[in-house]
């Protein structure tokens, strides 16, 4: 079973979003400023559990329109850094049948 991290945006006192991560196994928060460290922590926290997390997305109700659309790029770039990974982890899904089969 995966665990559950929450990724939860927020904006900071000079209006810069940042995203508070969260492993709520070990009840542990990390500060990340951009895409790129939150990247980095995700997959450093990640691998304690060889990598089976499921990553939550909660916002700040004071959010800016301008943080979450900045945000929204940065993360539609990643998205597409990623694009064939993705793909391939997708197509593993819909391949596989899941349950024991007792006939197989």
């Amino acid at each position: 079973m995966a665990v559950k991290f929450i990724a939860h945006v927020s904006d900071d006192s000079l209006g810069n979003w940042f995203i508070e991560l969260t492993d709520t196994l070990e009840e542990s928060s990390v500060i990340c400023e951009n895409m790129s460290e939150f990247k980095e922590k995700l997959q450093d926290m990640g691998s304690e559990y060889g990598n089976d997390i499921e990553v939550e997305w909660t916002k700040s109700k004071d959010l800016s329109p301008k943080s979450y659309q900045e945000l929204n790029e940065q993360m539609a770039k990643l998205q597409e850094e990623y694009a064939d990974e993705i793909a391939e982890l997708n197509r593993q899904s819909e391949d596989y049948q899941g349950g024991f089969n007792p006939n197989a």
